[in-house]
């Protein structure tokens, strides 16, 4: 955690930067990481492709059901308190994983492991606002927390590979656990509390119903294809889950965590649909295109890693280089920009991947990986169209987005690159992404032709029979 500490601003607190970075960077490199090892977890698992969809989904399922939970409490509870819970569960089912005998079991603890992952991302960013004075210090302490996290976008396909390679799947949640044991014991020593003194109220019902309605459906879409439509009580988790979803939309609470109210606004909605969209086709195909490369293309993980930086440079560069220029656009089509990028991206590997060649298929990587600035405006345009005594459950439900759209991308490709391979499986991720930018480009159009100026009619001379009307 070194290089951490010495980025942190100096006012105040740097080893709460520190532990929060150090997290951050974890979370995220075991989504992507993770995706580089799913052929090795496969062959060394003896699992099929449903159980290797579900070491994915998993952990992202329940990262999403729980985040916004997770913030509440650590708000009422106390973020350092929450903050070392999330990281012994993280870092205690990291080892599990580790050690995990059959992939029933490696899914099993990724959902522990993303429970806590859920704790550690619904904690960091308060933990640093409130250990950093507002102004330039918190902006430049998120700001680097978030370089954090687009660190391990960039660096998580090689580490992922070269660890697979060298020592196994394995190898990758063995990392997070001497690095969680070092982050618990600054955070305990190092560390302040904090609270909010009017915390947002639980909603844990809402929760429970979110993650039962989503679980059902995605294992609906990973388990039918394999065990059929007529298996015994194989629609069941299916209807349950589809009838909590809709209890969870009919429900009325005063302060509700989960605020449907909020998709009334187009460009909140617009904004909420890309982020779950574009994430779904973008995480989603990189995952199977990893089976791919190390499947039938016979790439060894450590190559596909160094080849996958294609994709995760530009998705690093291209926040930090729009950043500058953002504020110059039309927010809408910022938003609409992420997941259209998908669709070229996806739609060029579609065109080159039967090639076997990989300088054939670095446009369409490097494309995919410019189509992360939506990273950078989803938050951003989450508070902007929201009101501001409910900016931060925006946030939030922006952030449960994109890790449902990761979940769903998994499960839902999963089904035309069983049936009809990884040509299919690239032409629906361009439809998903395709759909994800539909309501921002809607958004567009009508505000476009509202600021049109309107001609007054011609005035044609009125006719005698006019006049005595």
């Amino acid at each position: 955690m070194g290089p951490f500490a010495l980025l942190a601003p100096k006012e105040r607190h740097p080893w709460s930067f520190a532990v929060a970075s150090a997290a951050g960077y974890l979370l995220v490199l075991d989504l992507v990481g993770v995706n580089i090892a799913l052929p090795d977890m496969r062959d060394r698992l003896d699992a099929g492709l449903a159980e290797v969809q579900w070491s994915v989904d998993a952990y992202a399922l329940a990262l999403a059901g729980l985040l916004l939970t997770a913030g509440a409490l650590a708000d009422r509870l106390g973020r350092r308190r929450m903050l070392l819970g999330g990281l012994a569960a993280f870092t205690g089912a990291s080892l599990a994983c580790a050690l995990a005998p059959s992939a029933a079991v490696l899914d099993a603890f990724r959902a522990v492991q993303g429970c806590g992952a859920a704790v550690l991302y619904g904690t960091s960013s308060p933990l640093l606002a409130a250990a950093h004075p507002a102004g330039r210090a918190r902006n430049r302490a998120l700001g680097v927390y978030a370089a954090a996290s687009g660190a391990a976008i960039a660096t998580g396909p090689l580490v992922g590979g070269g660890l697979t390679e060298l020592f196994g799947w394995r190898a990758i949640f063995f990392l997070n656990v001497p690095v969680g044991v070092v982050a618990f014991a600054v955070a305990v020593v190092k560390v302040p509390e904090s609270r909010d003194p009017r915390p947002r109220p639980l909603d844990p019902a809402a929760a429970v119903l979110l993650t039962a309605g989503l679980g059902g459906l995605l294992w609906a879409l990973i388990e039918i294809p394999r065990l059929g439509w007529a298996a015994p009580g194989v629609l069941f988790p299916a209807v349950a889950g589809a009838a909590a979803l809709v209890v969870l939309i009919r429900r009325r609470v005063p302060e509700p965590m989960i605020d449907l109210s909020l998709l009334r606004d187009r460009l909140y909605a617009a904004n909420a649909t890309a982020a779950l969209l574009s994430h779904a086709a973008g995480a989603g195909s990189l995952a199977y295109f990893s089976l791919y490369v190390q499947g039938p293309m016979g790439t060894a993980p450590a190559v596909a890693g160094l080849w996958f930086l294609t994709y995760s440079a530009p998705a690093l560069a291209a926040p930090l280089v729009l950043g500058r220029v953002a504020y110059r656009l039309p927010s809408a089509a910022l938003v609409a920009a992420g997941p259209l990028l998908t669709v070229i991206s996806t739609l060029l590997l579609a065109a080159t991947y039967r090639t076997g060649s990989w300088p054939a298929m670095v446009p369409g990587f490097a494309v995919g990986g410019l189509g992360a600035i939506g990273n950078l405006v989803s938050s951003q345009v989450a508070l902007e169209a929201a009101p501001p005594e409910r900016a931060g459950v925006a946030a939030g439900v922006t952030n449960t987005a994109k890790q449902l759209g990761i979940a769903v991308g998994v499960a839902v490709l999963g089904v035309p690159y069983g049936l009809d391979g990884l040509g299919a499986m690239l032409v629906t991720a361009a439809a998903l992404a395709l759909l994800g930018a539909l309501p921002a480009l809607y958004f567009l159009i009508v505000r476009w032709s509202r600021r049109r100026p309107v001609k007054a009619p011609a005035v044609t001379p009125r006719t005698r029979s006019d006049q005595t009307r």
